[in-house]
């Protein structure tokens, strides 16, 4: 039932993102069609390239951010190992959203001993702080913005909206997640109480609540704080440079200002939460923001579809080297773990 469920919720949100792109292409004219394809075609591909190596610096980055978290709760892990599960759980992201976070908390805790329920902790941590930089930059995009764009960009959004039933689409995906994770504890902690008891159930609950919510709180104790502000503005920034990257790919863009890929790093971020990895939504949200800063519909379009394929294309490319490099730097781990088995 548990595999039913995230099957389908999967195939929903592929189906969403595929459909969305399929109906916005559609709604296009054929001459904004042929515009897009062109786009593609006499874009400057170096500057394509570059913007998936910035956006490794930026997991460079998050990956040193992450060990000083881990550090208070008693836990340095290597490098390495630390790094390719920050790949892995945006190559995971891709197929099932959040089953990248589970993947990178358990390679930590198989190569690297870090309990799952402290990793958990401080990468809720880390979620925390980046919603905190989003709504940063939301406030910078919305009191810089001004009021005639905003109005152009609320009206964009409405519009090509509207063909997705009011958005009740988005709002079963948004509850969906929430009423799973209910439904699965409620199912677990029955199982486990017919098995155990109702008091190992809450004792197994303080243990790992306790554990996980001091792991939360850890960044109150980072020993490195000035380097850990340092890398959490450096990350951000490595962020929209690497969307800006992509502007200068088409002499159309490449004299936007810098604050145009801001507005998109911020709408863009919200893409990618409503279907994996963005699929399909994500080359749509960015063609109507940019429509804000006038730009054409299919250049908008296709900037967009150039970030998003660049982007996919460097965390495929990151996770099954990731994945593949995890193996064969870590094989003492691995056979000692299938010799006690």
């Amino acid at each position: 039932m548990k595999n039913l469920s995230s099957i389908l919720k999967v195939l929903l949100s592929l189906a969403l993102g595929i459909g969305a792109m399929i109906w916005f292409w559609n709604s296009m004219s054929v001459e904004d069609q042929n515009q897009t394809i062109f786009a593609f075609k006499r874009a400057n591909y170096f500057w394509v390239i570059l913007a998936p190596i910035i956006g490794f610096l930026a997991n460079f980055v998050r990956t040193q951010r992450w060990r000083l978290l881990l550090r208070p709760v008693g836990y340095n892990p290597q490098y390495t190992n630390t790094f390719y599960s920050v790949m892995t759980m945006y190559f995971f992201n891709l197929f099932v959203p959040r089953l990248g976070e589970v993947m990178r908390c358990s390679i930590l805790a198989k190569y690297e001993n870090v309990p799952v329920e402290k990793s958990i902790g401080t990468m809720v941590t880390e979620r925390v702080l980046d919603i905190l930089c989003l709504g940063i930059v939301f406030v910078i995009v919305f009191l810089f913005l001004g009021q005639e764009n905003y109005d152009i960009l609320k009206a964009n959004f409405n519009e090509r909206t509207s063909g997705f039933g009011n958005g009740a689409i988005f709002q079963i995906l948004k509850f969906s997640i929430p009423a799973l994770i209910i439904i699965g504890g409620g199912i677990f902690s029955i199982i486990y109480i017919k098995k155990n008891g109702l008091n190992k159930l809450l004792d197994l609950f303080n243990d790992k609540i306790g554990s996980l919510f001091k792991s939360i709180f850890s960044v109150k104790d980072v020993a490195e704080k000035p380097q850990f502000i340092i890398l959490t503005i450096g990350m951000w920034l490595l962020y929209l440079v690497m969307f800006y990257i992509n502007y200068l790919a088409l002499p159309e863009t490449s004299d936007l200002p810098l604050f145009s890929a801001l507005v998109c790093l911020l709408f863009g971020s919200f893409a990618v939460i409503i279907t994996p990895g963005g699929i399909g939504v994500y080359p749509i949200v960015i063609q109507m923001v940019l429509a804000t800063f006038k730009v054409e519909p299919s250049i908008g379009l296709a900037i967009g579809m150039i970030a998003w394929c660049v982007q996919t294309v460097g965390v495929l490319l990151g996770g099954i080297i990731s994945l593949v490099l995890l193996n064969l730097t870590n094989r003492n781990i691995s056979n000692s773990s299938v010799n006690t088995h």
